[in-house]
């Protein structure tokens, strides 16, 4: 016979308040917390019997798991003008991470982990005309503990957001963020760099009475640089990463010639990634959707997508393949 049990219990709690002592400054204080504890057991008795006697054995196999995470922030909120608002903060996460394994057999019966990491958070909010509108948040952080060797560490934190609304039909975003990490542990040393600059747009003449268009293009580098002990001898081997990006979206939407009650639909478009670095990647995905409505509860659709993927590198996980998809559509 053998028998298990499995006990996991989950509590979350949230807290949160706002504070307005003065008429331009604003308090924001929000704690969270969340810890799991999961224990199990199994155990099974047997009889082992061979020519000449019988043996009976018996097995216990126990284990647990505990998570505890917590975090507090607080943010101020500083109206300088109508146009322009400042922003302070702070944040703290911290927590507790263990499992265990009885009995005990080897490294993996036992681990455990702590996290602390302090946080500092600034921004800035400025919009000089009603269709103009700029932001930009800053985040350095501090650790001494953390429980994964690619975890958040030491880093800071960058993001650039800008709107324009160039005519009522016509609105364009640009973006910026960029991270950098560093692990300085020993036997770590975990370098990380990332950044992505987009633009997008969005037109949609006569509020979109006809057609209307959406695209969005991206351009984003990544280095990453750990160490890691080699398998063969667990001699010290650094692993390096590079990868430049290229992302781009587009979808057209066209409300073709219509009647009084139905209006047949084209949405045509697609996107595609190009890298290059380490891993040299494409994948396109162009796709063309029509949706005609036979009646005021019925309508038909067609869909064909094309999915081309491709590593210069690795030609066998290429792969190319095209879907067709056609049905009815009936609503109440």
């Amino acid at each position: 016979p053998y028998t298990t049990l499995f006990r996991s219990p989950h509590t979350t709690a949230s807290f949160g308040a706002e504070l307005r002592p003065l008429h331009r400054v604003r308090i924001v204080e929000s704690l969270m917390t969340d810890r799991l504890h999961g224990a199990s057991s199994a155990g099974s008795s047997l009889t082992l019997s061979l020519p000449g006697f019988t043996q009976p054995t018996a097995a216990l196999l126990a284990g647990s798991i505990a998570n505890t995470y917590n975090q507090q922030q607080v943010d101020v909120f500083f109206d300088l003008t109508p146009k322009l608002v400042l922003r302070s903060g702070y944040r703290a996460v911290w927590g507790e991470a263990s499992e265990a394994i009885l009995p005990v057999a080897g490294l993996a019966s036992a681990a455990t982990g702590n996290l602390r990491r302090d946080v500092y958070i600034g921004g800035i909010t400025y919009r000089p005309k009603q269709k103009l509108s700029f932001s930009t948040d800053v985040e350095a952080a501090s650790s001494t503990g953390t429980y994964f060797r690619t975890s958040l560490y030491n880093y800071q934190k960058y993001r650039a957001q800008a709107r324009y609304e160039l005519t009522k039909s016509l609105n364009l975003s640009a973006d910026f963020s960029l991270l950098n990490n560093h692990n300085p542990q020993p036997g770590i040393n975990y370098d990380y760099l990332a950044s992505q600059e987009s633009l997008s747009l969005t037109w949609s003449p006569a509020a979109g009475k006809f057609f209307d268009l959406q695209g969005s293009y991206s351009r984003s580098s990544l280095h990453s640089d750990i160490g890691y002990l080699a398998p063969q001898d667990l001699s010290q081997q650094d692993s390096l990463y590079r990868q430049n990006a290229h992302t781009a979206t587009a979808m057209l939407n066209i409300k073709l010639p219509h009647t009084a009650n139905f209006t047949p639909k084209l949405m045509a478009g697609g996107s595609f990634f190009i890298s290059s670095g380490t891993r040299p990647t494409s994948y396109y995905q162009p796709m063309v959707k029509m949706s005609l409505p036979v009646g005021k509860k019925l309508s038909w659709f067609a869909e064909w997508r094309y999915y081309d993927y491709g590593e210069a590198l690795y030609l066998y996980e290429g792969f190319r393949t095209q879907v067709v998809t056609a049905g009815v559509r009936i609503t109440r």
